[in-house]
C-alpha cells in the first residue's frame, strides 16, 4: 500500500476529492490531504479529516509538529501526490514558480511523482496561457490526467470535467507500478545531450553536427527504469521525453552552469558534444565582409571542461563520459578516462558514416576505471542506451 498526498484546489469539483480520499482509504492506502485557501470556499477540512483519519494541512506557517517542517515532510512521506482538482490558477502558479500556499510549497519541496487532474470551464482550459503552462509542466516531469467531456457547472457540455475517481486511481496505480522493482527508482540521473553553440556575432556561431539522439535515448531509458532524470540539452530538434526534466541551454557555459546546479545526482552521463573553444570576443553587430581583407582571423579561448570538472568535484556520482573520436579512437578514449577522472568512458568512432553523430544507430565500447571493457555491437541508439544503463547499474551496485 502507498502513502498518498491529495492536494485539493478551489474549484467546484473540489467535493469530488472527498470521494477520491474515501476510495483510496478503502483500498488500504494512507492518505494526507492538503487544501488551498480557496478550497475552503467549497469544502471543509473536517470532511477530509474524518475520512483520512489524518490531520488536514492548510497553513504553511502553522507547524503543529515541531520535529518536522510540514511542507517538506509531507513531500518526503508521499509515494505519489495527486492534485485533484487542479484549477487554472494553481497550474499557472506552479508553472511560474509561485509558491504562495501550503500545497504549492509541498509541490516545490518534493521529487515524488505528481499527477495533476485539471477541472475548469472549457474556455478557460483552452486559453493559450493555460495550455502553455500545462505543456511546460509536462516537459519538466509533471503527469497530467486529461479532463473529460461532460456537463460542466457553467451549463456547457464540453471538455473540462474532472476525470472520474476510477480513472484517477487507475492512472495512479500505473505510476506506482512503474516505480516498483525498477532498479533506478529513487535515484537521480543527470544527462547532457546535443551540441553547444558558441556565438561569433548575433547570427553566427561555432557548433558541431551532434543530433542529441544518444542523450535523449539515455534519458528515456533512465526514466523508464524509474530514475528522476534531468536532461541538460543543447539545441536539438527532438521531442522532449515524457517524465524527464529538460533544461534547454545554448552555449558550453550555459550547460556548465546547469550541470553545477544538479551535481547531487547518483549517476551522471555526459553525452553532449560540447565546444572545446569559444570566441574571445563576440561582436555586438553582424560582422561584415571586408573586401580589403582576404583572410579573417578568429581568436578563440578554451571553454570549461564540464566532464573534468564533474570528475574532480562530485561527491558520490558515478560519472560516465563519451569519447567521440575519428582516429586512434581507443587510445584517446583510455587517456580521456584517466584525464577526466571518470568512472567510465563510452567510446565511439564518429568517422564512420553509418553510426555516431546524427545517426539513429551507434556502436560503442565501454571502458571502466576499475577495469574491464564492454563492446556493444551496432544497434539502434535506444538499444545502446538500454545496454549502457544496465551495465552502469551493475557497476554501481
Amino acid at each position: 500500500m502507498a502513502n498518498i498526498v491529495i492536494g485539493v484546489t478551489g474549484g467546484i469539483a473540489s467535493y469530488k476529492a472527498i470521494d477520491l480520499t474515501s476510495k483510496l482509504i478503502q483500498n488500504g492506502h494512507s492518505v494526507r490531504v492538503v487544501l488551498t485557501d480557496n478550497t475552503l470556499e467549497f469544502v471543509t477540512p473536517l470532511a477530509f479529516q474524518a475520512i483520512s483519519r489524518n490531520h488536514v494541512y492548510i497553513d504553511t506557517f502553522k507547524e503543529e509538529d515541531p520535529s518536522v517542517i510540514s511542507h517538506i515532510h509531507i513531500g518526503e512521506w508521499a509515494d505519489v501526490i495527486l492534485v485533484v482538482p487542479a484549477t487554472a490558477n494553481t497550474i499557472g502558479k506552479l508553472a511560474n514558480g509561485i509558491y504562495d500556499n501550503m500545497l504549492l510549497n509541498v509541490l516545490a519541496a518534493t521529487n515524488k511523482p505528481v499527477i495533476i487532474a485539471p477541472a475548469m470551464n472549457v474556455f478557460m482550459l483552452e486559453q493559450p496561457p493555460v495550455q502553455k503552462n500545462i505543456e511546460y509542466l509536462k516537459s519538466i516531469g509533471y503527469r497530467f490526467l486529461d479532463s473529460e467531456v461532460g456537463f460542466l457547472a457553467c451549463g456547457y457540455i464540453a471538455k473540462g470535467r474532472l476525470a472520474d475517481t476510477a480513472s484517477i486511481i487507475e492512472y495512479m496505480n500505473h505510476i506506482l507500478e512503474d516505480r516498483v522493482n525498477k532498479p533506478l527508482t529513487g535515484k537521480k540521473v543527470l544527462i547532457t545531450a546535443g551540441p553547444t553553440r558558441e556565438k561569433i556575432d548575433p547570427i553566427r556561431y561555432i557548433t558541431n553536427i551532434s543530433s542529441g539522439k544518444m542523450g535523449y535515448s539515455l534519458a528515456k531509458v533512465a526514466n523508464h527504469l524509474g530514475a528522476d532524470v534531468t536532461l541538460v540539452s543543447g539545441p536539438v530538434n527532438i521531442e522532449k521525453p515524457d517524465g524527464v526534466t529538460v533544461i534547454d541551454v545554448v552555449s558550453t557555459d550555459d550547460m556548465f552552469q546547469a550541470v553545477k546546479l544538479h551535481m547531487n545526482a547518483d549517476i551522471g552521463i555526459f553525452s553532449a558534444a560540447v565546444s572545446d573553444y569559444t570566441p574571445k570576443v563576440v561582436s555586438e553587430n553582424k560582422m561584415k565582409k571586408d573586401k580589403k581583407q582576404e583572410h579573417l582571423t578568429l581568436e578563440l579561448k578554451e571553454t570549461t571542461d564540464i566532464l573534468q570538472y564533474v570528475g574532480s568535484n562530485n561527491k558520490d556520482m558515478y560519472v560516465v563520459g563519451f569519447a567521440a573520436e575519428t582516429h586512434d579512437v581507443e587510445r584517446y578514449a583510455r587517456e580521456k578516462l584517466k584525464r577526466k577522472n571518470a568512472d567510465c568512458i563510452v567510446m565511439n568512432d564518429v568517422s564512420r558514416k553509418d553510426i555516431g553523430m546524427n545517426s539513429d544507430e551507434n556502436e560503442v565500447m565501454m571502458i571502466f576505471k576499475d577495469g574491464g571493457d564492454l563492446r556493444i555491437p551496432k544497434s539502434h541508439k535506444d538499444k545502446i542506451a538500454e545496454r549502457i544503463l544496465e551495465t552502469v547499474i551493475e557497476r554501481v551496485e
